[in-house]
């Protein structure tokens, strides 16, 4: 006979595994299909996420996770991958290309580098502020400002260039 179990802060893994893994906007990302063990230091590390029909499945690192509630595994942040790979859309529906990079400072996304047929360069950069909405596809806002992926790193140079000035 199985001894039951007395700590309610320990739970399985089979209380994990199956379970929605939801992000702080109340998305759901997909189900949790694996549970990744340091075995030197005998701790949890990560999860895997199934994101579903032809999607890649997306690892998590343990910082990302908040708590493993009863039916769901709850994140405190979104993971930038989640974004990879989805259609940005006019606001008017037209397709602009694709999420490429996710640019992130300070833990906070600050930029989206797209990449598109119709495109300067072929890539271009999307400040966070100039997107709409974010679900199935990106929609980027009316006038929203694209500056090309070459044009942005000159402009970064020049910021360090003054920094080191100072």
């Amino acid at each position: 006979m199985a001894k039951k179990r007395t700590n309610k802060n320990i739970i399985t893994c089979d209380e994990i595994l199956g379970k929605e893994a939801i992000d702080p906007d109340g998305s759901s990302l997909g189900v949790v299909t694996k549970i990744h063990l340091d075995k030197k230091n005998k701790k949890l590390v990560g999860i895997t996420i199934d994101m579903g029909f032809m999607k890649p499945d997306l690892y998590i690192g343990i910082n990302y996770v908040k708590n493993f509630g009863i039916d769901a595994v709850f994140l405190k942040k979104v993971p930038p991958h989640k974004f990879k790979g989805l259609k940005v859309l006019s606001e008017g529906g037209e397709l602009m290309g694709k999420v490429k990079e996710i640019i992130i400072e300070n833990k906070k996304v600050k930029e989206f580098e797209i990449t598109g047929k119709k495109l300067l360069d072929g890539r271009y950069m999307i400040d966070y502020s100039d997107i709409k909405e974010i679900g199935d596809h990106v929609i980027l806002k009316k006038n929203h400002k694209k500056v090309s992926k070459k044009k942005r790193k000159k402009e970064k140079d020049k910021e360090k260039n003054k920094e080191k000035e100072k």
